[in-house]
């Protein structure tokens, strides 16, 4: 059988026809990746084997989002398609001593790597599972991108008024936000004045905080040591401003997040312990359909959970995470964890069990994660909630 390796760029591909022994039959160098292109390398193809797409595989790597495309057009036009992990590919091209790259390489390369391995054709991912994961994946960038400006505001703050950081030690809660909307300095803070800071902050805090929490501040106020600042107070305002604009945008991704997830044809995954609806539709966004594993073991790897020796001659490294999979999966399966450690009874007896053979919190967690991912994997492949397990 012949292989056709496509190496993936954002705006040109490359491929490469190799024929059952490896050789190389012919080098496309470069097409557009748009519907021009596509029907190039459809050309391409044919003019060296007229019967494709019998007789035929095609591979290519997952080069974020820009392989989906051509993949998609190439499956409906009857091509067997497989996506290859870029880290097997690159293995490849370390082979060689020089360790050469140039696209035409890289497309002979994946060509070579699907020969090698008998890797499976991809499938197409259900829509509504690929459209939670676009969202819960811009949900996360969206949160990123918050903490960073928080984190900008904590640094004006250190300057304009460096009392306030130690008494709201969130800046991104609202009760904070709404007072450095209202008087971001000492001296806006005294004029403002405690009738109107107090109610400030119980509307904020929805009665958490009042009138002891807005005489702590006047204080502090009072005795600041912050150096006023025009400048400062600018880029404060247009942080705020932006910090205001990410938890609106968030909180939209949120319910539209939630509404997929309940239209979706997913089973219960918000039945694990600690896995909310947003949690529970990354674990689904990014698993995408439990059909692609077959095994609790392929899920681990896939999330990176599973362990990882570096040992050479009597040199036995630290068993480590390994971390090579979806960070998205991993991140979400691990804040499930940090909750069901608390909350469920199973989870719970892991955790300490670890903690009693002398494995740090870390480990011990790592251990639970691991095991977390087996009990996901049978709530999808069985579609049934969650029913607590006893205690082993």
């Amino acid at each position: 059988m012949f292989t056709l390796g496509i190496d993936i760029g954002k705006s040109y591909h490359a491929a490469a026809l190799i024929d059952p022994s490896g050789n190389t039959v012919a080098l496309l160098s470069s097409f557009p990746a748009h519907a021009a292109g596509f029907h190039k390398l459809l050309t391409f193809v044919q003019d060296h084997l007229p019967d494709a797409p019998a007789g035929l595989r095609v591979g290519m790597e997952a080069t974020g989002p820009y392989w989906t495309p051509l993949a998609h057009w190439l499956t409906d036009r009857g091509f067997e398609v497989a996506i290859l992990n870029p880290l097997k590919v690159s293995s490849l091209r370390n082979f060689g001593v020089r360790g050469s790259k140039t696209d035409r390489i890289d497309a002979v390369l994946v060509a070579q790597a699907l020969r090698w391995k008998a890797s499976h054709p991809t499938t197409p991912l259900p829509r509504d599972t690929v459209e939670l994961r676009c969202l819960t994946r811009l949900r996360s960038h969206l949160v990123e991108e918050r903490t960073r400006a928080t984190l900008r505001i904590g640094s004006l703050l250190s300057s304009l008024f460096p009392e306030f950081h130690p008494l709201f030690p969130k800046l991104a809660s609202p009760s904070a936000l709404a007072v450095l909307d209202a008087a971001p300095t000492p001296a806006r803070v005294l004029a403002l004045g405690e009738t109107a800071l107090t109610e400030i902050l119980r509307t904020a805090s929805r009665g958490k905080l009042g009138r002891a929490r807005a005489q702590q501040l006047l204080e502090l106020a009072a005795l600041s040591v912050g150096v006023a600042s025009l400048a400062f107070e600018h880029a404060l305002s247009l942080l705020l401003a932006e910090v205001h604009l990410f938890n609106d945008q968030i909180r939209d991704l949120e319910q539209e997040i939630s509404r997929l997830y309940d239209a979706a044809d997913i089973p219960p995954l918000h039945t694990l312990p600690g896995a909310r609806v947003l949690l529970a539709a990354t674990c689904a966004g990014e698993l995408g359909t439990i059909a692609r594993f077959s095994s609790g073991k392929q899920v681990v790897a896939f999330a990176g959970v599973d362990p990882k020796l570096r040992q050479s001659g009597q040199f036995t490294g630290q068993v480590r995470m390994s971390k090579r999979g979806s960070p998205y999966l991993r991140r979400a399966v691990y804040l499930a964890c940090l909750t069901a450690v608390r909350t469920d009874d199973y989870f719970k007896a892991i955790y300490e069990r670890q903690l009693a053979r002398g494995k740090p919190k870390r480990k011990a967690l790592g251990a639970v994660m691991n095991r977390f991912i087996h009990v996901l994997y049978a709530v999808w492949r069985d579609n049934r909630a969650y029913s607590p397990l006893t205690p082993a």
